[in-house]
């Protein structure tokens, strides 16, 4: 055991320490690290949770407040025009998406990863880059109920 200069103080080294102790040192240093592998994982798993999760139904947004909610498992066809409307079809229902530049909002919907699609002003038009996506109206046609 070696004792410090300045206040004589014995200072426990490596070499004095009992197989225990060391042993139980390397211990909490594995501990910590699995706890962060663990952490990590769990994080993983939550985001990818989320992302399923939100995949699962396509929502809707009217200006009006009204939310409705589609099946990602439903969809049947998408129709993209240049003029600035997508049309989705999710069984026999039928949405129309009226702005412009939607070829983003048809990728994503298409590839199932659009959580909602939602109607937009002329004050959030005006704001956005002139690239970015914006839509005026969306209006939804609902099929025969069976």
């Amino acid at each position: 055991m070696k004792l410090t200069n300045s206040e004589r103080v014995p200072v426990m080294t490596d070499e004095d320490a009992p197989a225990s102790v060391l042993s139980f040192g390397k211990f909490i240093r594995k501990a910590a690290r699995d706890s962060e592998d663990e952490k990590g994982a769990a994080d993983a798993f939550q985001e990818a949770r989320a992302r399923s999760r939100e995949a699962l139904m396509l929502d809707v947004r009217l200006a009006d407040g009204t939310i409705e909610s589609f099946d990602y498992g439903l969809p049947k066809r998408v129709t993209y025009k240049p003029d600035g409307t997508l049309i989705l079809r999710f069984g026999e229902d039928r949405i129309t998406v009226e702005g412009s530049n939607l070829q983003r909002v048809r990728q994503a919907v298409t590839e199932g990863r659009a959580r909602f699609i939602q109607e937009g002003t002329e004050a959030e038009q005006g704001l956005k880059p002139e690239d970015a996506a914006h839509i005026e109206r969306i209006v939804i046609e609902e099929g025969e109920q069976h």
